[in-house]
């Protein structure tokens, strides 16, 4: 079926996931295409956009956002839609897609996809926004029906209804998400034929199929695990009703090899190929909506504060869902709030833990665990990329009332930070030993040499690197005593490095790119603070500078 943006059927793909970079790229697998999530590579320079470039050379590429928070009432973030446009002009995406929902409000994040009220004025919000960003985009936005634990009282119509009515005024397509459909029809005993039916077929322009997490009381969309039967036979129902539509599986935790994914993505073409329209859905109708009675009808951006305040300070009470949330067997208001509570201290938790192995290497799982625990509930994540989340976590231990005394502690953490950020810095082109012989002797020492742009260069008061390397090497190592150290931490050709240094070669380094001087006054600098001696400095600076130009730390 031919949808009514002309967009055409690109087959079956699966997400671009790092764990299977380094697959695709030395195998070129079968797989008619793939997806990314924009923000991945929006907001970096590093390795994954280099790796975007040579796979979308041999494969079509969709774009699929996670932070545009298209349901919000906070202004639309147009730095945001800046890097989004400009991500789209390199990648050239067949389209470019996000969620019904929104992610937070007063500038802050929760990371997650967040359902909204759907009545007539959250209908008119939103229809307005889509046209604002597909006018700016220059191309029509695709919408994902989303996953949701809770419903609102405040609804006017169902979920089905309101995005039908959304695509049609917006002129925005859908993209259909079976388990998403499976998810909340179970949650809030919807009927999933009559979902299907509902939606506008050409305005969908992609389906995604996944795995998820069946609590009893409720289902969590973690798009972990094969794709259970029921979604395949929704699957089955969808493109008998549809046609054929490109297909997409989604696998984002613990994502397995590349080969057990594609499995996945075989067994979609296989269903597509044969068509069958299966006449035994699910029926999720015996979860009863205990409350159904609608409070009077608030202002749309007044009905958001009280999930928002509740997620951001965990406070169930104080949200007093009973007021706003249907009740369900089993399932409380209070307990479905919960769900988004719990989801976003976990995801939060998990993203800073990841980051530092070393650090819990060091303190122990139970200092680790609640210093980070503190940090998330002090610390509200003020922007949609994630990966910022971790800037101010140095700063928070040192002034951590356990972790702090710890001074060693600290500047691990700081060396692991800078590990994580220093990542996704510009890329540069290294200045090496060909470029260093064209330098004409009475020129060199008043050459000035800049550091790489993925650099940066510390002074520690313990031997942290070394740690970190010894915990790496799995020597079990003692707590560092204090002694003063030096490291650049640095990335060059996509790997991740850090160069211990000397102490005299640190401050010439350091002059040379903090205060930009020429060769010439960054040694004599270290030879007047008595660093090190004139003639010491002249037997060791070439063999500092040619490790330096050996390194990559120097820029072209």
């Amino acid at each position: 079926m031919t949808n009514h943006f002309g967009i055409k059927n690109i087959g079956f793909g699966m997400g671009l996931r790092t764990k299977h970079f380094s697959y695709i790229l030395e195998n070129q697998p079968k797989m008619d295409w793939f997806e990314i999530i924009s923000e991945n590579f929006m907001n970096t320079d590093g390795r994954p956009r280099r790796v975007l470039e040579e796979i979308s050379e041999n494969y079509p590429i969709v774009m699929h956002g996670v932070s545009l928070s298209i349901g919000s009432t906070d202004p639309l973030n147009m730095e945001y839609l800046k890097k989004l446009k400009e991500l789209a002009g390199w990648v050239k995406p067949r389209w470019i897609s996000d969620h019904l929902c929104w992610t937070g409000i007063n500038k802050t994040d929760t990371h997650d996809l967040l359902p909204v009220p759907y009545t007539k004025e959250a209908l008119k919000h939103i229809v307005g926004r889509i046209k604002r960003v597909q006018d700016y985009l220059g191309r029509p936005l695709i919408l994902e029906n989303p996953s949701t634990y809770l419903e609102y009282k405040y609804s006017q119509m169902p979920e089905w209804e309101f995005l039908a009515e959304l695509s049609e005024q917006s002129d925005c397509g859908i993209l259909l998400d079976a388990n998403n459909v499976y998810v909340s029809c179970y949650n809030h005993g919807w009927d999933e034929k009559n979902y299907i039916d509902s939606i506008p077929k050409s305005r969908v322009v992609q389906i995604h199929l996944a795995g998820h997490e069946n609590n009893g009381t409720h289902i969590v969309d973690t798009h972990e695990g094969p794709i259970i039967d029921p979604v395949w036979k929704l699957y089955k129902y969808i493109i008998s009703q549809f046609g054929q539509i490109s297909t997409l599986i989604e696998w984002d935790t613990n994502i397995p090899e590349f080969k057990t994914v594609a499995a996945e993505v075989e067994k979609a073409r296989k269903f597509a190929a044969k068509p069958e329209k299966p006449n035994d859905l699910p029926s999720h109708l015996k979860i009863k909506v205990n409350d159904n009675e609608r409070p009077k009808q608030k202002k749309y951006k007044a009905t958001l504060p009280d999930m928002h305040g509740a997620i951001i300070s965990g406070d169930v009470l104080k949200a007093k869902p009973a007021e706003w949330i249907p009740a369900k067997d089993n399932f409380s208001p209070a307990k479905q709030l919960g769900v988004y509570i719990d989801g976003y201290r976990h995801r939060l938790f998990d993203i800073i833990s990841e980051d530092f192995p070393i650090t819990r290497h060091y303190l122990g799982d139970k200092k680790t665990n609640k210093l980070i625990s503190e940090y998330v509930e002090a610390t509200p994540s003020k922007n949609y990329n994630l990966a910022k989340y971790v800037l101010k976590f140095p700063n928070f231990a040192r002034k951590n009332k356990v972790v702090g005394r710890d001074k060693a502690a600290c500047e691990l953490i700081e060396l692991e930070t800078a590990l994580t950020v220093v990542f996704d810095w510009p890329e540069t082109k290294s200045f090496d030993r060909a470029a260093l012989a064209k330098i004409k002797p009475e020129k060199f020492y008043k050459t000035r040499f800049k550091p790489r742009k993925a650099l940066k260069i510390y002074k520690f008061q313990y031997p942290v690197s070394e740690y970190y390397t010894a915990v790496l090497k799995e020597k079990n190592p003692k707590k560092p005593l204090k002694k003063e150290s030096y490291v650049v931490v640095y990335r060059h050709e996509d790997e991740m490095l850090r160069l211990s240094l000397e102490k005299a070669e640190y401050i010439i380094l350091k002059e040379m790119f903090e205060n930009n001087l020429t060769i010439e006054k960054a040694l004599e600098k270290v030879v007047n603070k008595k660093v090190i001696s004139a003639d010491k400095l002249a037997e060791k600076f070439q063999y500092w500078l040619l490790r330096w130009v050996d390194n990559g730390l120097l820029m072209a």
